[in-house]
């Protein structure tokens, strides 16, 4: 026993409790304010979805105009070779570039909105690219499997282009799953 009246034993078991008291109260303090900020303060909604709305009503007009002249065109399952599938191909893809080239000049949308577009616009680029490229290998290579350029997480550039589109409900503007 030491002068305090605690045994020595004692006395360095709290000091050894004190400092993970001391962290565990600073990690549920830091849990509390985390779900304060993400249920009251933190911005509600989806930051993909554009505020103006008149935007993408015209843009999904736009789109569904084009998804009924690519579904009017012959599945693979109808094409007799590889090449004559390219050829389909090729003209869907010419349906959709007019498209991304339209929805490129549809003004409206706050800067914001503009930048969310610019940046779906440009992935559809790449789509466009990868389709061409598909078709390519179609010709070359005869029956093969389409490759999509994937994001630098690794993530599909198909997914996020799609994702915008859902999130601003336009439906016929999702990549039309004809390759």
């Amino acid at each position: 026993m030491i002068d305090g009246g605690e045994p020595t034993g004692r006395r360095i078991a709290k000091q050894r409790v004190l400092p993970i008291r001391f962290l565990l109260g600073l990690v549920v303090v830091g849990l509390m304010a985390m779900w304060f900020y993400a249920f009251f303060l933190a911005p509600s909604g989806n930051p993909d979805r554009m505020k103006d709305r008149a935007w993408p009503s015209a843009a999904e007009l736009r789109c569904a105009v084009a998804r009924d002249t690519i579904t009017a065109l012959p599945t693979a399952r109808h094409s007799n070779s590889p090449a004559e599938r390219a050829a389909v191909i090729d003209e869907a893809t010419r349906v959709l570039s007019e498209l991304v080239s339209d929805l490129g000049s549809l003004a409206g949308g706050s800067d914001n909105d503009l930048e969310l577009v610019k940046r779906w616009l440009d992935d559809w680029g790449v789509y466009l690219t990868d389709r061409k490229t598909h078709a390519n290998r179609l010709r070359a290579e005869g029956d093969v499997q389409p490759l999509l350029t994937a994001l630098p997480d690794g993530s599909s550039m198909l997914e996020r282009m799609n994702g915008f589109a859902r999130v601003n409900s336009m439906d016929s503007c999702l990549d039309p799953g004809d390759f």
